[in-house]
């Protein structure tokens, strides 16, 4: 089943990442992958997508395989690029969000289980 894209839900996902990007002016990475989103972006913000996109055609994709965004976390471009593509795919299916809910226990289990 194709997921469908919430424009709400999108458009937030959008303007969140386009503002987590804009807090690191002086990271040419940065700032090379808002250039390469722009496009997309405003089209997000604009409601102008209306079909779910396949995450690997989303510029950007391949470079966070490298760590090339690990130091720039406060605010996470990491978690703000994962959430724009989440939309960007239609949002989370219930399969992904018991999977999270999964793995975020088994987390809280493992706290709980180290010393302090």
């Amino acid at each position: 089943m194709t997921q469908t894209i919430d424009p709400i839900k999108l458009k937030a996902a959008a303007e969140h990442l386009e503002w987590v990007l804009k807090q690191y002016p002086d990271s040419e990475d940065v700032q090379g992958l808002l250039h390469s989103l722009a496009p997309l972006l405003e089209s997000a913000k604009a409601d102008g997508v209306r079909e779910a996109v396949d995450s690997m055609k989303i510029p950007g994709a391949w470079n966070f395989g490298d760590g090339r965004y690990i130091p720039y976390n406060d605010p996470s471009v990491g978690a703000a690029y994962a959430d724009f593509i989440d939309e960007m795919r239609g949002g989370l299916t219930e399969e992904d969000k018991q999977r999270i809910a999964r793995m975020d226990a088994m987390r809280r289990a493992m706290t709980k289980g180290s010393p302090s």
